[in-house]
């Protein structure tokens, strides 16, 4: 559909720059129109080969977190500052760099134009704008409060994306170690090890058991790698499929929640995300029952999810808010307190944004922790192997030497 750049004065007399798209200079002429826009001058947008479309990359190209978090508070920024909807969606699909972005804005620009509602136009990408934005934008449209509800939800990402970001970087040298760890054992018991298996069978001598065992797994490795290999992959896909279903996501979920130390800590961080979600949505000015579906959709462990649910339900049948949370045995006493003490003061949005605040830096002093413990532990474990595997190499050859010299 052809682009039409367009300059106009509003109501106020306020000279507006923008691009809008549609079949005809007439239909965009009309639209501007309905937006209450004096049209002063229109001409068709001549579009480049090379900015047309999207191209083949960025197809497979996946939007980043931070793509739509630097959308969101643009937006809420152009809105605050009295811009319309639609010239802000303009002016920020003109300066949006990422191609497949940028259409996807372009389209939600025209649904918007069509007449139907920004939150509506936000619902035909999941992918992108998830059930939590899209339901807050609709309380922001139905308020008259969008600008201040992009605001939330650009905080809120934000917020998530650092928590998120804190606990990836903490972990990306333990991983770095495990894969150091990998190569290296599979270099000594592949690339190694084969090398010294026809001097040894060469010397009929006995072989030490740590001999044997290492060369009874370089040839497990060397000779059954590639079934080995398949029965792990059909391992695999079972298991995804196998947590798809109902039964299997309960039984997995809960073992998670049940596992030392990292149990937990994944409590604490599905109990921080539910606090933040909460809080936002109550602050926004949503019902607690309409809040707490949403947040049901937005909660990944199933077993905290029922939980919210069998928490709905009891408000939903009149009872407080605070005991359904601690029947459900998921939530510390102090998040119950602070929630309790939220409900009777009117203010449950502060307290749970307060339980957010509480258990960040507990959850990223714990993960510091666990990977200062993992580190020494993870060097131990590779230091025995590699020294278990160099052994079982170096005590045949002593072996021999004491032959040769009897």
């Amino acid at each position: 559909m052809p682009e039409f750049i367009y300059k106009a004065r509003d109501r106020q007399g306020a000279l507006m720059k923008g691009v809008l798209t549609g079949p005809d200079e007439e239909s965009v002429i009309g639209s501007l129109d309905r937006m209450g826009y004096s049209v002063v001058m229109i001409s068709q947008k001549v579009r480049t080969a090379s900015k047309g479309g999207v191209s083949f990359f960025d197809r497979f190209k996946k939007l980043s977190r931070r793509e739509v978090i630097v959308f969101t508070r643009q937006l809420a920024t152009l809105l605050r500052t009295g811009t319309a909807l639609l010239p802000a969606l303009t002016t920020i699909c003109d300066q949006t760099a990422n191609h497949k972005f940028k259409q996807i804005l372009e389209e939600i620009q025209q649904t918007v134009q069509s007449g139907k509602s920004f939150s509506e136009a936000l619902e035909a990408y999941p992918a992108v704008f998830s059930e939590l934005f899209v339901s807050m934008v609709q309380v922001g449209e139905t308020g008259g409060m969008l600008d201040k509800v992009l605001d939330r939800l650009a905080s809120l990402g934000t917020q998530e994306m650092e928590m998120s970001s804190r606990i990836q970087s903490a972990m990306i040298y333990p991983i770095v170690l495990v894969s150091i760890a990998f190569i290296v054992v599979n270099f000594l018991m592949i690339g190694v090890l084969p090398k010294f298996v026809s001097v040894f069978r060469a010397s009929e001598t006995a072989l030490p058991l740590p001999t044997q065992i290492v060369m009874g797994i370089s040839w497990i490795g060397r000779k059954l790698w590639f079934p080995i290999s398949l029965a792990i992959t059909a391992i695999v896909f079972w298991f995804r499929a196998y947590i798809k279903t109902d039964k299997g996501k309960f039984r997995v979920h809960k073992i998670w929640l049940k596992f030392p130390i990292f149990g937990p800590l994944y409590n604490k961080i599905q109990i921080t995300r539910f606090s933040r979600i909460l809080s936002s949505l109550l602050s926004s000015g949503i019902p607690i029952l309409q809040a707490l579906v949403v947040v049901e959709k937005t909660i990944s462990n199933v077993i905290l999810r029922r939980a919210i649910q069998n928490v709905r339900i009891s408000i939903g049948e009149g009872h407080s808010l605070a005991d359904p949370f601690a029947v459900s045995g998921l939530f510390p006493p102090i998040v119950i307190s602070m929630i309790a003490t939220g409900e009777k003061s009117g203010n449950l949005d502060v307290m749970l944004n307060e339980v957010a605040e509480f258990y960040e830096p507990e959850i990223e002093n714990t993960v510091k922790n666990l990977t200062t413990l993992l580190e020494p532990f993870m060097l131990l474990v590779m230091g025995l192997i590699v020294a278990f595997i160099a052994l079982s190499v170096l005590l045949p050859i002593f072996n021999l030497i004491s032959v040769f010299r009897g």
